[in-house]
């Protein structure tokens, strides 16, 4: 553990209209909705605190969103960096931290 905090209140924003298009489409009971859920809270709370060990879910994370991007397209790794740029840099950031 250690480094700044990383806070940032925009990310919080798309995570919400992230998991608010998901639900729309999957259901809240839905398995895709519940672990988009998990994964981004524990990916996101990795992030703000700079936690070690996370590797494993990233890697799910982003199959999970290549999954979902066949259904709703703007989750395609294309599209993401535009649609959710602070989800995206979060990933990106995660990927080269855990790395």
């Amino acid at each position: 553990m250690g480094g700044a905090v990383m806070n940032n209140p925009q990310l919080k924003q798309e995570i919400s209209r992230l998991l608010s298009t998901v639900l729309q489409i999957f259901g809240k009971n839905s398995r895709e909705y519940k672990n988009l859920e998990y994964f981004l809270d524990i990916l996101e709370t990795t992030y703000r605190y700079n936690f070690d060990g996370e590797r494993d879910l990233l890697d799910e994370l982003n199959k999970l969103l290549i999954k979902l991007s066949n259904t709703i397209p703007e989750l395609s790794q294309e599209k993401l960096s535009y649609n959710y740029p602070h989800i995206s840099a979060m990933l990106k950031y995660l990927d080269e931290w855990l790395s």
